[in-house]
């Protein structure tokens, strides 16, 4: 029982990196904008997220489902994007 506890130990930690070096080609990109109307903050924050996913993974980079939110800032709307992008 003693032999097999290293063994199985050893094999955990083995597929442990493996799950980890495929999580490492994916990050959650972000970007924020602000803009008198709504849609233009949107655009902006989108753009920013973008931005940031394409610096990181270059132009075939593969950005998913984009979470937004935007709320009304004393003068203008701030909006927010995040998107989980892949190599």
């Amino acid at each position: 029982m003693e032999r097999l506890v290293p063994i199985a130990l050893a094999g955990v930690l083995s597929l442990a990196g493996i799950g980890s070096a495929t999580a490492a080609q994916c990050i959650k990109a972000g970007g924020w904008g602000t803009g008198v109307m709504q849609n233009f903050a949107s655009f902006m924050a989108q753009a920013a997220m973008k931005n940031q996913a394409k610096a990181w993974g270059g132009e075939s980079v593969k950005i998913g489902k984009v979470d937004e939110t935007c709320t009304w800032k004393t003068l203008a709307y701030e909006c927010t994007a995040r998107a989980r992008a892949c190599k």
